[in-house]
């Protein structure tokens, strides 16, 4: 007879063989002798934790000639028949190859049939989440409604892919992982009924690389045996499961720790002659060190292979923990990296070449005090500039406000009484003119303007804080010591400055703001454009400059249009601008 690979040669033929799936197995054992058993059933969870084994230890349970019993016989017809696969009322279909709607079409039509030789008609239905949308639909109601003689067993690995229309109308069992004990135990019966002779470790190594399924255990083992030959060893499942040897680990991890790089080095280019992959090396230092972690908090392993090896003892006293959890997340941050790099060997070198850099304990201490007195003086700095602040204003923001949580500012507030602004004797307000402006305009009076202007904050003013804020839209474009141009884009908010009302407001909070009165012209910015363009052509024929006025009184405003299309800026305004009008001579 031909060889069968363990993980069938041992498939579960009754419930008892069930391996860490007890809770699913004592409700089936229940409803079989109970004679209680749904018309469909969903077994979903991860691989190889025997879904479709327990599918068919129920069918053979409901078409056992001892039914109703919570055991197949096993020797019946139909309990051999269906252990061979030969028997006609029991189909295993696989969804991932007959997915679509005329499958399922076939199965409704064939299920009203009565079964051949058995009591039940089973259809097993593996991976079904592959099944179309169509198909589930064709599947609907005759899963909600099946013939008396027909049970469907619905498996899956991926529950959350299948309509709740369908989960619906089952009973669903969730299948968890089995443990390492359990698959541990389960590979040693095996070994022993092979009579293979073998380490307690390496059955143990099995179970743990099998993440919970039993069919990769077996998968494994059988690889394993066909290795070793006459005695399966630790190194020999390290070898053909690509993991790295816990001496090999530990070796590494202690040369870390006494920062002797050369035997780390060694046992890296061990491992790479070896095939092992960067990402295997990068693992077994992780569970190496959470099992350091785990010993050294609660004092015991998750891996019963270290206990017997002295380095991990010695590891585990020398070991800080805040080492071993700094070096964990530098771990898992080197595995991400790896998972792009061109040259993983190169970078797993580097980046365990540079775990032990700024490491939160058991790095070389480092003299903090020149920082900390660097920093010691400039809180002193600052706590002097901020008590100069405090007496040279009155008015400096209460961030706190006692009553409330909130942050407030301490809102300036301007006089009452309509004071009259007195403007420098040598240019009446209302004689200021653009020309008088642009003709003693200096960029070092620009730059003045411009600092005081960013001081500006308009929440400091309250009520008034709208004509502030308008005064802070506007552009300085050009200074003197007789006073600024103030630009704006657009018309109307230059004539909303220039309201009487706000006119007034503005010039109080321009006096507070330099301190002493200080005059200004309001424009818009198409008409700044015109007049400044004008000055420089008169300029350049010799001609002593006289401008339009764009008058500063609303009752006699100039309605001037602004143009459809935006002002090209040249060179020359930019170096005007700049450095002032009286400094800058045009030639043609």
């Amino acid at each position: 007879m031909s060889y069968h690979a363990l993980y069938r040669a041992y498939r579960p033929q009754f419930f008892r063989d069930v391996v860490g799936q007890v809770h699913i197995v004592r409700t089936m054992q229940n409803a079989l002798k109970s004679q209680r058993t749904a018309h469909a059933y969903l077994f979903s969870g991860p691989r190889g934790t025997g879904k479709t084994s327990i599918a068919k230890v129920v069918a053979k349970a409901i078409n056992c000639q001892e039914y109703p019993t919570a055991e197949p016989c096993g020797e019946c017809a139909n309990c051999k028949s269906i252990k061979a696969g030969s028997n006609p009322d029991v189909l295993e279909i696989d969804a991932a190859s007959n997915n679509g709607v005329d499958e399922i079409r076939e199965i409704r039509d064939k299920v009203k049939y009565a079964p051949s030789t058995g009591r039940f008609k089973v259809y097993i239905i593996d991976e079904v989440h592959m099944l179309s949308t169509g198909a589930f639909n064709a599947l609907l109601k005759t899963l909600e409604e099946p013939p008396a003689h027909v049970i469907f067993i619905l498996a899956t690995t991926e529950p959350h892919k299948i309509p709740a229309t369908i989960i619906s109308r089952c009973q669903r069992f969730d299948f968890k992982q089995i443990s390492t004990k359990e698959i541990e135990a389960h590979v040693a019966s095996i070994l022993k009924e092979q009579e293979v002779a073998y380490e307690p470790e390496a059955a143990t190594l099995i179970a743990t690389l099998a993440e919970g399924g039993m069919r990769d255990a077996l998968s494994l083992l059988d690889q394993v045996i066909s290795y070793a030959g006459e005695k399966v060893l630790l190194e020999d499942v390290h070898a053909l499961s690509g993991t790295v040897d816990h001496g090999q680990v530990l070796e590494i991890i202690k040369g870390l720790h006494e920062e002797e790089y050369g035997p780390v080095m060694d046992n890296l280019q061990n491992l790479f002659v070896n095939g092992k992959e960067p990402a295997r090396i990068i693992e077994g230092l992780t569970a190496t060190y959470r099992d350091i972690l785990a010993f050294q908090k609660i004092g015991r392993l998750a891996s019963e292979i270290l206990s017997g090896l002295p380095l991990f003892g010695e590891l585990s006293e020398n070991l800080s923990s805040p080492v071993v959890v700094d070096n964990l997340f530098k771990l898992g941050r080197l595995q991400q990296e790896l998972r792009f790099a061109n040259h993983p060997e190169l970078m797993l070198e580097v980046g365990l070449l540079g775990l032990r850099d700024s490491q939160a304990e058991g790095a070389p201490a480092t003299d903090v005090s020149p920082q900390l007195e660097k920093l010691q003086k400039e809180i002193q700095k600052l706590q002097k500039d901020l008590k100069r602040l405090e007496e040279k204003s009155a008015t400096v923001p209460q961030l706190v406000q006692e009553q409330s949580p909130q942050i407030k500012m301490d809102l300036f507030k301007l006089p009452n009484s309509e004071e009259n602004i007195i403007l420098p004797e040598a240019v009446p307000a209302d004689s200021l003119t653009i020309e008088a402006i642009l003709g003693t305009a200096t960029a070092a009076m620009k730059g003045e303007i411009l600092a005081k202007w960013e001081q500006l904050n308009p929440y400091q003013y309250g009520e008034e804080s709208n004509i502030a804020t308008l005064l802070k839209d506007g552009t300085v474009a050009a200074a003197s010591p007789l006073g600024f141009i103030l630009v704006y884009k657009h018309e109307p908010s230059c004539k909303r400055l220039l309201r009487e009302d706000n006119g007034a407001v503005a010039q109080k909070i321009v006096h507070n703001l330099f301190g002493n009165p200080m005059p200004y012209l309001v424009l818009p910015e198409a008409f700044w454009v015109e007049v400044r363009t004008s000055y420089l052509e008169q300029k350049q024929q010799g001609i002593e400059p006289k401008l339009k006025q764009y008058s500063q009184s609303l009752k006699n405003v100039i309605d001037y249009k602004e143009e459809g299309t935006e002002p090209q800026r040249d060179f020359v305004d930019d170096i005007i601008e700049t450095y002032g009008a009286e400094l800058v001579e045009v030639h043609n």
